[in-house]
C-alpha cells in the first residue's frame, strides 16, 4: 500500500468512514531465515518468503499454491515481509485476480488466485520494542491492536517512536517520541519487521521522508541515514596478541598465542574459539529486538 492511500485510509478511519472489505487469499508466510543482501536487488534471485501454511479449499489452494513455495512477487511488488505481503493481498479489490510469482524447487511459476472478502479482520501481533540503531538511531515499538484502532490504523501496521539515540540524525529533526511512523517515502510501514527491511535498504546520507501520526495530524519529517565513521584499530603483538577493530564493518578480533584462543564479533553475532577446535557462536537474526526497560 502506498503513504497516499495510507493516508487516505487514516483520514477515512478518524472520520469514521465505512472501509472496503480486505481481500483475502488464505495462506501464510515467514521471514527466511537466511538472506544473501546482494541478492535483494533481484527479485528472481531473493530468496522469497516461504509459504508456511494454505488453508483448504482457500483460493490460493484452488490456485495451486503449496507449502515450500517462495513468494517472489505479489502484483509485480517483491514483498519485503510477511505483514507487507498481506497488506498488498488485503488492498486489492474483492473478487479480483493477484498475481503471484513463486519459486518451487528451480522453477519460477507464476499463479493468479482470485480474492475473496475477508471475514475476520486482521488482528496485530503483540506490541514489542526493538531498536534500529544503523541507519537512523531509534528506539521503537510496534503497536497493539487496541492502539492501532485508537489512532486510525490498520492493525500490524505502523511504529512508535520510543526514544532518539545519541548521534541520531533524527535529533536535528522534527520527529519526537511518541510519534507514529506510518510511511517511509512512499511506502506504508506494515509492522517492526517491515520498517527494518526498509532501514536496511538506505544507503549513508540518503534523504529519508518519514510520514508520521502526531496527535491526530499526518505531518512529513525529513532527515538523512547516518554514515558511520570509517576507521580501523589494529595491534599486533606477534606471536601473542592480535587485536583488530573495524567500526564501518562493524567487526571486531581479539586473538591470544597464536590464536589459541579467537574472539570475533560481527554485528551482533559473535563467536568464541579455543584450541582452534572448539566453537561457539552467539548472536540474534534480524528480527526485531527486545529492548530491556
Amino acid at each position: 500500500m502506498s503513504a497516499s492511500a495510507f493516508s487516505l485510509l487514516f483520514v477515512s478511519s478518524i472520520l469514521g468512514e465505512e472501509k472496503a472489505p480486505e481481500s483475502f487469499l488464505g495462506f501464510h508466510t515467514v521471514i527466511p531465515a537466511f538472506a544473501d543482501e546482494d541478492s535483494l536487488n533481484d527479485p528472481d534471485l531473493a530468496p522469497g518468503l516461504p509459504v508456511t501454511t494454505v488453508a483448504e479449499n482457500s483460493p490460493a489452494e484452488k490456485a495451486g499454491m503449496e507449502v515450500g513455495d517462495r513468494i517472489l512477487r505479489v502484483d509485480g511488488t517483491a514483498p519485503r515481509t510477511p505483514e507487507h505481503l498481506e497488506a498488498i493481498v488485503a488492498g486489492a479489490p474483492v473478487g479480483s485476480e493477484v498475481k503471484i510469482t513463486l519459486r518451487r524447487g528451480g522453477q519460477v511459476l507464476e499463479l493468479a488466485p482470485k480474492t475473496v472478502a475477508r471475514l475476520a479482520p486482521r488482528e496485530a501481533l503483540e506490541a514489542r520494542h526493538f531498536v534500529e540503531g544503523r541507519k537512523l538511531g531509534l528506539a521503537l515499538a510496534t503497536l497493539g491492536t487496541a492502539e492501532a484502532k485508537a489512532r486510525g490504523i490498520p492493525p500490524g501496521d505502523g511504529v512508535r517512536v520510543e526514544r532518539i539515540m545519541d548521534g541520531s540524525p533524527a535529533l536535528s529533526s522534527d520527529l519526537k517520541p511518541g510519534d507514529v511512523i506510518i510511511a517511509v517515502g512512499e511506502e506504508a510501514v506494515h509492522g517492526g519487521d517491515d520498517f527494518l527491511a526498509m532501514a536496511r535498504g538506505l544507503k549513508p546520507n540518503d534523504e529519508v521522508k518519514l510520514r508520521v501520526s502526531r496527535e491526530g495530524k499526518v505531518i512529513d519529517v525529513r532527515l538523512r541515514a547516518r554514515e558511520p565513521g570509517s576507521h580501523v584499530s589494529r595491534f599486533h603483538l606477534p606471536l601473542v596478541v592480535i587485536y583488530e577493530r573495524d567500526s564501518k564493518k562493524d567487526e571486531t578480533t581479539f586473538g591470544l598465542i597464536l590464536n589459541v584462543f579467537k574472539y570475533t564479533r560481527k554485528e551482533k553475532r559473535s563467536t568464541y574459539r579455543f584450541l582452534w577446535l572448539i566453537s561457539l557462536d552467539l548472536g540474534t537474526n534480524e528480527e526485531l529486538e527486545e529492548v530491556k526497560g
